[in-house]
């Protein structure tokens, strides 16, 4: 984790810019950059709306992820839920994440998984990924940093 110099966020380390104010890891502030409240539709302006990680606006219930507007270019065109899979010779199925319940363990590390889901920008292409059962994951991967 990163701390951003101007609002004091903490950022991912994989990311090169704060979510918040847009301004870089080495202390560049991006002048263009828009937070939610630029980018927010008239209509909701207002409203409670969490933030995730990389800037995206989203409504509060995780397990019905709605997408109000692009982050890249503003645009209310949005694509929701769009199935991500993987294909095989023999089958096509959704892509999923997953975390092991014994990492530790040679063979039968038993797994939980999560189904990935994207929303599309159908302006500019921007594109973020939700996982199915985010509570879920969290709670066995703080369940395995204890073992």
């Amino acid at each position: 984790m990163w701390e951003c110099c101007k609002c004091h966020e903490q950022n991912e380390e994989t990311f090169s810019f704060c979510w918040s104010c847009g301004t870089s890891n080495d202390g560049i502030e991006d002048k263009s950059f828009q937070g939610v409240d630029e980018i927010a539709p008239s209509s909701i302006k207002g409203q409670p709306v969490l933030v995730t990680s990389t800037g995206l606006a989203e409504y509060p219930d995780q397990q019905k992820v709605e997408l109000l507007a692009c982050v890249k270019c503003g645009s209310e065109n949005i694509i929701p839920n769009v199935r991500i899979v993987t294909h095989t010779e023999e089958f096509k199925k959704d892509l999923q994440v997953e975390i092991y319940e014994n990492p530790k363990a040679l063979i039968f590390k038993g797994t939980h998984t999560g189904t990935l889901t994207a929303y599309i920008c159908g302006q500019c292409g921007y594109t973020e990924m939700y996982i199915s059962n985010p509570q879920h994951l969290l709670n066995q991967y703080r369940k395995n940093k204890k073992i």
